[in-house]
């Protein structure tokens, strides 16, 4: 039993709509990059949208090392159109953004 015709220009359509709906489901997810943690220095993120400037919240994962020893990683949730650096202080991440002609100035 079909229930679908061969051809004409509902089954065009038909099919233009699931691939259509395909496309907006199939979303990749890459890897930027990765930075190492400086001693001492905090992870800053620039919204670059709304200007915001906030510290990282960091999540601490733990797992077992073939030794048996505990081995720990650091992750963060990384959110769009943001910029992360790290920085010794909020003052010397907005130079960091002034150098990188991401900002103007900041208003405290």
């Amino acid at each position: 039993m079909r229930i679908l015709p061969e051809s004409g220009i509902a089954n065009e359509m038909i099919c233009q709509t699931q691939v259509e709906l395909l496309e907006q489901q199939r979303q990749e997810y890459k890897l930027i990059g990765s930075m190492r943690k400086v001693p001492g220095h905090t992870l800053f993120s620039f919204n670059v949208k709304t200007g915001e400037i906030k510290p990282v919240k960091l999540v601490r994962e733990a797992s077992i090392g073939l030794d048996g020893k505990p081995v720990f990683k650091e992750k963060i949730t990384v959110e769009k159109d943001c910029y992360y650096e790290q920085a010794l202080n909020l003052k010397n991440f907005i130079k960091r953004l002034k150098r990188r002609g991401l900002i103007e100035r900041v208003k405290e």
